[in-house]
């Protein structure tokens, strides 16, 4: 908040916690740490892109992956350690790696999605929800600036992220840690998909400003509404991302 503060994203509310400012919008991602996509972001997506698409053996030695996409060996074990922390690839004796089966089908993705539209909206009205003002201030800023920006310099995972973290903070609020660690959880196996899925569809800004009727729904204490209307973000957006992975 301090870092939004310093480049007038937000400004100190005379009521505590953070205003978002008219500036907001003339603010570059660059200048809030946004990076062009490296040559690793490259790698791991085309690599993500191939195993989603079945294009990957089940196992493949760090030679063989070297080869395949023509990429140091350092760069190629990056790319594997990083898919391996996101729970798609395992590390074999010596230097072979398997590719774990993820998501494939769309009878699959549709019950990840049906399973978020029944726990989320539920789980803003539980007796238990105890809001994270300075949370949710702060993915309401990063919301309004990736809307009025359009994303301007981020990348697929970038988009992805900014958005899952908002839906889980939304959640932890509900102090259930069976719904917490449920999202996360689905979160980690739709995280392949969506990468590509994100900025393919075309209404994701539009996404983006729903976050952020969320979050101000929920910072006026109108959770009922916030929970409708979180329902509808999450309908609309299965329906939009709905065709194949």
């Amino acid at each position: 908040m301090q870092l939004l503060e310093q480049h007038r994203v937000v400004s100190s509310s005379d009521f505590g916690g953070y205003a978002v400012s008219s500036e907001a919008a003339q603010v570059s991602p660059e200048a809030l740490g946004a990076k062009p996509e490296s040559e690793d972001e490259r790698l791991y997506l085309l690599l993500a892109d191939d195993h989603a698409a079945g294009h990957l053996p089940a196992r493949a030695s760090e030679s063989e992956l070297i080869r395949r996409y023509d990429a140091s060996r350092a760069m190629v074990v990056r790319a594997l350690q990083r898919a391996a922390g996101e729970g798609w690839t395992e590390r074999l004796p010596g230097r072979g790696w398997a590719f774990i089966p993820l998501l494939t089908s769309e009878l699959t993705y549709e019950q990840i999605c049906r399973y978020r539209i029944v726990v989320e909206p539920a789980a803003m009205l539980e007796p238990t929800f105890v809001l994270d003002r300075t949370a949710i201030e702060a993915c309401y800023a990063e919301q309004i600036v990736l809307f009025k920006t359009a994303g301007a310099g981020l990348s697929p995972v970038e988009v992805f992220e900014s958005g899952s973290r908002f839906h889980q903070l939304v959640l932890d609020c509900s102090r259930n840690p069976f719904f917490i660690n449920g999202l996360a959880q689905v979160n980690k196996v739709r995280r392949l998909v969506e990468y590509r899925k994100t900025l393919a569809s075309r209404n994701w800004l539009e996404r983006c400003q729903e976050h952020a009727r969320i979050a101000e729904l929920l910072l006026s204490g109108e959770r009922e509404e916030a929970s409708a209307l979180m329902r509808k973000h999450l309908e609309e957006g299965a329906r939009e991302k709905g065709s194949s992975p």
